[in-house]
Order: structure tokens, then sequence, then C-alpha cells
């Protein structure tokens, strides 16, 4: 997925699978570490230049495919 950032805009990409606003985060991981025990994190980017960056993540194929 191609994203488009602002420079100095402080971005959180989702790496859990399981936000409502793919790709970027919306905190779901804090419920679903504390049911599940795991340690999901948001992947935070803060550009110093306006950029185009590609991100992928196997996690939110699997999290699609399975429902979770």
């Amino acid at each position: 997925m191609k994203l488009t950032l602002k420079a100095d805009k402080k971005y959180s990409i989702c790496t859990c699978g399981l936000s409502q606003t793919m790709p970027y985060c919306d905190n779901t991981h804090r419920e679903y570490n504390a049911e599940k025990n795991t340690e999901y994190k948001s992947l935070k980017i803060t550009p110093d230049k306006d950029t185009s960056i590609e991100v992928t993540c196997s996690r939110w194929k699997s999290v699609k495919k399975n429902s979770i």
C-alpha cells in the first residue's frame, strides 16, 4: 500500500492487523494485547520531508483471512 506522508507529521502504522482505519493504527491492539497477552505496538513514522512510502505487513493479510 502506497502512502504519501507530510513533513513533520507523526504517523502510526498498524502492525496488529486489527485497526478499523488501516493502514493507520487506531489502538485496537491495546485491548487485544490485554486479552491475548501479546505485545503489538504501532510503527511510528515522522518524516523530515514530504515523501511517499510503500507499507505492507504479513499480519494484515492473516487477520483478514482468519477474522480474529
